[in-house]
């Protein structure tokens, strides 16, 4: 899963750094929140974007709920912050196989997730609308039943030969 903000270059460019840094703590504590609530792991906090992972290092069979419950919880609470501190956000979501693990080098390792699911999962994230989620189609199938009105999308995602197909689970 990556979260995304929206805007955020424009909106920094008119704060002050410290402000900047307490609307980045909220926004980082809802969606660490929210990934814990439902066993995520969380792999990064990378300027206005957060990315974590479910299913490792606990094997949940139903990972992909647990991915898409806790991002939708992040969009509904982001949207409820006091409108002085309201963020657009865009989230990307992909299920499949992946390294996971510490990679780096010898005086640094990163436990973190690698392969293509996860560079679908950031495609998708970039092309998330504001309020937008965008999931994968195997993250999709086994929460269909949970999404029936869900919008399904063929995107051109780069870097991707082939079309993607996507699923829009919500927008604010």
């Amino acid at each position: 899963m990556f979260v995304d903000i929206r805007g955020y270059t424009s909106l920094v460019e008119q704060m002050e750094p410290a402000a900047v840094a307490a609307r980045l703590n909220r926004f980082y504590d809802i969606a660490t929140q929210a990934i814990f609530r439902h066993d995520g792991t969380l792999d990064k906090l990378v300027g206005d974007e957060v990315m974590a992972f479910f299913g490792a290092p606990l094997n949940w069979q139903d990972h992909s709920k647990r991915a898409v419950t806790a991002a939708l919880e992040i969009l509904r609470d982001v949207g409820a912050l006091p409108e002085h501190d309201r963020l657009e956000i865009g989230i990307g979501i992909s299920t499949g196989q992946a390294f996971v693990g510490n990679v780096g080098g010898k005086d640094f390792t990163d436990y973190t997730v690698l392969g293509d699911t996860v560079n679908v999962a950031a495609r998708l994230q970039g092309a998330a609308a504001p309020g937008e989620v965008l999931i994968s189609q195997d993250t999709y199938s086994p929460i269909a039943g949970g999404f029936p009105h869900a919008r399904r999308r063929e995107l051109d995602l780069k870097g991707k030969t082939d079309l993607v197909t996507a699923w829009e689970i919500a927008r604010s």
